[in-house]
């Protein structure tokens, strides 16, 4: 966040500005909605230090203009059977950057366990929360998984902890009936959404924290 502020303020005597620096877009596109409106309240505090009225003010605005321009966004729904919906996942998995939170019926599909085991494995914060019936299934993933290091956590019930969906750095949210299974992908008519979308991703990364905290150590 400082070396973004600090990166916009060396064009604070500018009528306009243009970011062309990619370490500083890359760091645009990884902002969250809560980093965003952080930036966006500190880029304001600069600019009504400014003694210079009018070049602060264009100043600002090309500052929200950049800011909007290279925010990352997506909002997108993907069906099965077929590859969308797996591809789309393994993506999800190999370019998150700090965590992965998944809440999800079941993991049978080795693809994806191994995307979530490398995971792991680049120093990433990974957290499973499933079905404690489902871990007994025939090609069931998740004592690998808990092998390998992962913090698994399930529930006991004699109902279901049913839920099928999955938060990246904490500015994505996936969610849907896809269930992490070859059938799924290949057979069953399913459907994913991935969104960045602040308000609905805080909704389901509270959800997971409160599942989290209930839910019992594999």
């Amino acid at each position: 966040m400082n070396s973004i502020l600090a990166h916009f303020k060396k064009f604070s005597k500018a009528d306009t500005l243009k970011i062309t620096d990619n370490h500083i877009i890359r760091k645009l596109s990884e902002l969250n909605h809560k980093g965003r409106k952080e930036l966006r309240e500190r880029l304001l505090e600069e600019a009504l230090k400014m003694t210079d009225n009018q070049p602060s003010i264009n100043w600002l605005k090309s500052c929200f203009n950049e800011l909007d321009k290279h925010a990352f966004r997506m909002h997108k729904v993907f069906f099965s059977p077929g590859t969308e919906i797996g591809e789309t996942l393994s993506s999800l998995l190999r370019e998150a950057q700090e965590s992965v939170q998944l809440c999800v019926f079941s993991i049978t599909d080795h693809r994806l366990a191994k995307e979530i085991l490398n995971c792991q494995r680049r120093g990433l914060k990974v957290e499973v929360i499933t079905d404690d019936q489902k871990i007994f299934d025939r090609g069931s993933e998740i004592q690998d998984m808990r092998h390998a290091g992962i913090d698994i956590k399930i529930d006991h019930s004699k109902y279901h902890m049913h839920n099928k969906f999955g938060l990246i750095d904490k500015r994505i949210v996936f969610t849907g009936s896809f269930n992490w299974t070859y059938t799924a992908s290949k057979h069953n008519q399913e459907n994913l959404l991935v969104t960045t979308n602040g308000s609905i991703v805080q909704q389901f990364s509270d959800e997971f924290d409160k599942l989290w905290q209930e839910m019992y150590t594999l």
